[in-house]
């Protein structure tokens, strides 16, 4: 099957209205200001632009990047004048540094082991300032376990239709089918497919991609509420600082 994301790029943003992209924004300002507020901000996993457009109109000068072109695209409209790459997380190569990275919607998930989660933080935290924040969030093993597992959901609007399967291994690797239904002018519905992967990140793999990274935890949020963390908390949102060693 397609990748997922070139499936479903020019409904993605329909599918993930739930988000609420003006909260994390003001949250990551906020982060941004209490500790070193930066003039270029690095947008891991950029997907179609909202949160780096929304940060922009706060000031910031914004770099995206995103594997996948079609997301990019999308990015683009959203995003006039700030600089787009289409790069692997592992291999990413900037132009210069940035003074604060983040990387949301579960992005570093999507690495295919933890060896890649390892070298894509430690890759770009070359490109970080000393003591700036990287700022990124992770789907959690409850999420990965009790709700993501082996479960399908469907998401519904008037033109398009989201088939969202789910099949978990026991290391909780997920893979998800997705099939899109979208409504064409005949009346007749056309369906496009792909498929996504995510890891569950253990906390070893975590702790030692921090520690090569050069990158010291300030602090952990619940994700979706920006509250603290809890047993059932789906999403992690994590703090670091780049150190002087890193």
């Amino acid at each position: 099957m397609n990748d997922g994301y070139s499936a479903i790029y020019e409904y993605y943003d329909l599918f993930t209205g739930n988000v609420d992209y003006g909260r994390r924004a003001d949250f990551i300002d906020g982060l941004f200001r209490k500790y070193r507020r930066p003039e270029i901000v690095l947008d891991v996993g950029c997907g179609t632009g909202t949160l780096m457009a929304l940060l922009a109109e706060k000031g910031y000068d914004m770099i995206g990047i995103d594997s996948s072109e079609e997301m990019l695209s999308v990015a683009a409209e959203k995003n006039p004048g700030q600089l787009l790459l289409c790069q692997d997380l592992t291999e990413c190569d900037l132009y210069g540094t940035v003074q604060g990275i983040v990387c949301m919607q579960d992005t570093l998930n999507h690495l295919d082991s933890s060896d890649e989660v390892v070298k894509a933080m430690c890759r770009l935290s070359l490109f970080l300032e000393e003591g700036c924040l990287f700022i990124f969030d992770l789907n959690t093993e409850y999420k990965h376990r009790c709700v993501l597992a082996d479960n399908s959901f469907v998401y519904e609007s008037e033109d398009a239709m989201l088939v969202w399967q789910n099949s978990t291994s026991e290391d909780l690797r997920v893979t998800m089918a997705l099939d899109l239904f979208t409504r064409e002018r005949s009346g007749l519905y056309r369906r496009q497919s792909g498929s996504i992967e995510e890891i569950c990140i253990d906390g070893k793999t975590l702790g030692e991609a921090l520690k090569k990274a050069g990158l010291e935890l300030l602090g952990t949020y619940d994700g979706d509420d920006l509250r603290e963390v809890s047993g059932q908390s789906q999403r992690i949102l994590y703090v670091t600082r780049k150190t002087k060693n890193g």
